[in-house]
C-alpha cells in the first residue's frame, strides 16, 4: 500500500497513461500505413489488343481479374464488334466496305447499326422497291414506271442510295456526315418491307412506317443524331432540312434515275416477246387517308411527346429552274384539258368561266408536271412528294414560260412573280369560296361555248370569280 501511495504522490500514474496512449497511437498509424491492402489500378484492354498480347513473344502475363471490365459491358462490345452473316453477295460486300472505310473508325455504333439494317434487308429486302398505294408519292406513277422500277429489289435500291450518299458527301468533302447519313440511306425505305405493311403503309406513308423497324434495331436509340436521322427519313419525299436530310433526298433521286435508265436499257436489249411480268407489284388500293390518325401514328412510332408541331417553317421563295429536258408545252396543255369542268364527287379541280378564263388548282399543274417528267425519265421531279416545296419552283417555271413566251396565262389576274393567286368564287347560293388558282386563257383549250355547255349543275352556280384582296401568297 505504501508503494502505491508513493506512486500516486510522485505522479507516476498520469505519466504512465500518457505514454500508453502515445504507444497505442503509433501502433494504429503503423497498421494503417503498412497493414492496409494496396488498391489495384484496373487497366481496360480491348479484345483486339488482348489477342496481340497473347501472340507476341515476351508479352507480360495478364491476371484474369484484369479482364473483368470487359465482361461488364459484354453486350455493347458484342454489338459493336459483331459482323452480321449476310447471304446476299452485294450486301456482304458492302458490309465489308463499311468495316474497312476510315470514316467509321471513330463511329463504331453507327457501323453496328448499319450492319443490323443490312441484316434485315438481307432477310426481307427481296421485295420490289416500289409501292402502289393510294396516297403514297409512288402511287401516282404510271404502270410502265412500276414495271421498270419493280425490277430493282428493296435491298438493291437501299444499297444504290447508300452508294450515292458516299459519292455526294465525298465530292463535297463532308466525310464526317457519312456514318449517320449511311444509316438513313439503308433504312429510308424499311417501311416497304412486307412485314411492315400495316396501318401506315396502307395510308401511303412508307417513310413513317420505316420508324418501327429502325427503332427496334439494337443501338439505334443510343445514337447522338437519332432524331436527325428519323427526321431525314420522314421527309425524304418532301422538303428535308440540313445536310443529312438533303443528301438523302438527292441520293434517293439519283439512285431512282439510274435504276430507271438501267431497267429501260435492259428492256430495249431483251428479245422480242420476252417481256417479264412483274407479279410482285401489288395492285392499286383505293383507300382514304385519315390525316388525323396518321399524325397520331407518327407520334406513337417515333415516341414523340406532346402535340405534333404542324406549323410550317417560313418557305423560301421559289426560283426559276431548267425544265427543258422534260417539259413539253403542247402535251402539258393537252393533259390539263380533261380536268376542266370535271367533278370528283362534289369536288372540282378546274372550271371555266364565260368571260374567257379557266381556273386550275395548283395541284392539277403539279400532277401533270410530275407525270410528264416521269415519262421523260426525270425521276428528280417524278419522285417529289405532294407537299414537296421544291415543286413550287417547277410550277413557277412552267407558269413563267406559259406567261412570257406563249401568253397563255391571264397576266392581269395574278402577279408576274407568282404561279397562282387566291380568288373569291361567288355562287348563286351560299357563301363565296376562297381558293388558290392559276388562271389560263380559255381559248387555248378549245371552244369557250362548248366548255360552258358541258358544265355540271354545281359549277353553273358559279357567277363570279374575283382576285382576293389580301393576295400575298405565291
Amino acid at each position: 500500500m505504501l508503494g502505491i501511495s508513493k506512486f500516486f504522490e510522485t505522479g507516476g500514474l498520469g505519466s504512465g497513461l500518457l505514454g500508453m496512449a502515445f504507444a497505442l497511437a503509433m501502433v494504429g498509424i503503423a497498421v494503417f500505413v503498412f497493414g492496409r491492402k494496396k488498391e489495384k489500378s484496373v487497366q481496360k484492354i480491348h479484345l483486339r489488343d488482348l489477342s496481340a498480347l497473347w501472340t507476341k513473344e515476351g508479352a507480360r502475363s495478364i491476371h484474369i481479374s484484369e479482364l473483368s471490365p470487359l465482361w461488364r459491358d459484354e453486350q455493347v462490345l458484342a454489338t459493336e464488334d459483331a459482323v452480321p452473316d449476310l447471304h446476299n453477295p452485294r450486301a456482304a460486300d458492302f458490309m465489308d466496305k463499311i468495316q474497312k472505310w476510315a470514316w467509321f473508325e471513330k463511329f463504331p455504333q453507327q457501323k453496328a447499326v448499319c450492319g443490323q439494317i443490312l441484316k434485315l434487308l438481307d432477310q426481307e429486302g427481296h421485295c420490289p422497291s416500289v409501292v402502289d398505294v393510294h396516297g403514297d408519292v409512288e402511287g401516282g406513277w404510271d404502270e410502265n414506271t412500276y414495271q421498270l422500277l419493280a425490277k430493282t429489289t428493296l435491298l438493291d435500291h437501299s444499297l444504290n442510295v447508300a452508294e450515292q450518299v458516299v459519292k455526294l458527301l465525298s465530292d463535297s468533302k463532308a466525310w464526317h456526315v457519312i456514318p449517320d447519313t449511311m444509316i438513313a440511306a439503308l433504312a429510308h425505305d424499311l417501311g416497304k418491307l412486307e412485314s411492315m405493311r400495316g396501318y401506315l403503309y396502307s395510308l401511303g406513308e412508307h417513310p413513317l412506317a420505316a420508324g418501327r423497324p429502325l427503332a427496334g434495331i439494337p443501338g439505334f436509340n443510343k445514337l447522338p443524331k437519332k432524331d436527325e436521322i428519323i427526321r431525314a427519313i420522314k421527309l425524304h419525299h418532301k422538303m428535308p432540312q440540313g445536310l443529312l436530310g438533303k443528301t438523302l433526298k438527292k441520293a434517293d433521286q439519283k439512285a431512282r434515275q439510274k435504276e430507271l435508265e438501267d431497267a429501260a436499257l435492259s428492256n430495249d436489249t431483251a428479245p422480242a416477246g420476252s417481256s417479264e411480268i412483274i407479279k410482285a407489284v401489288p395492285a392499286k388500293k383505293k383507300q382514304e387517308t385519315n390525316n388525323t390518325a396518321c399524325w397520331q401514328a407518327q407520334k406513337d412510332i417515333y415516341n414523340e411527346t406532346g402535340k405534333v408541331d404542324r406549323e410550317k417553317s417560313k418557305s423560301e421563295a421559289p426560283q426559276l429552274m431548267d425544265i427543258s429536258g422534260w417539259f413539253d408545252m403542247a402535251q402539258f396543255l393537252e393533259e390539263l384539258k380533261p380536268y376542266i369542268n370535271k367533278m370528283f364527287g362534289r369536288r372540282f379541280m378546274a372550271f371555266s368561266m364565260s368571260d374567257g378564263h379557266v381556273y386550275f388548282q395548283a395541284k392539277v399543274l403539279e400532277e401533270v408536271a410530275r407525270k410528264q417528267a416521269e415519262k421523260a425519265g426525270c425521276m428528280e421531279i417524278a419522285t417529289m412528294g405532294p407537299r414537296d416545296e421544291s415543286m413550287r419552283s417547277v410550277l413557277l417555271t412552267i407558269v413563267h414560260l406559259l406567261r412570257t413566251e406563249h401568253e397563255i396565262i391571264a397576266r392581269g389576274l395574278i402577279k408576274d412573280t407568282f404561279f397562282g393567286g387566291y380568288f373569291n368564287v361567288t355562287r348563286k347560293i351560299g357563301r363565296p369560296i376562297k381558293g388558290y388558282y392559276t388562271p389560263f386563257h380559255a381559248e387555248v383549250f378549245g371552244s369557250i361555248a362548248e366548255m360552258e355547255q358541258s358544265k355540271p349543275k354545281m359549277l353553273r352556280d358559279i357567277v363570279k370569280v374575283s382576285p382576293y384582296l389580301d393576295n400575298a401568297d405565291t
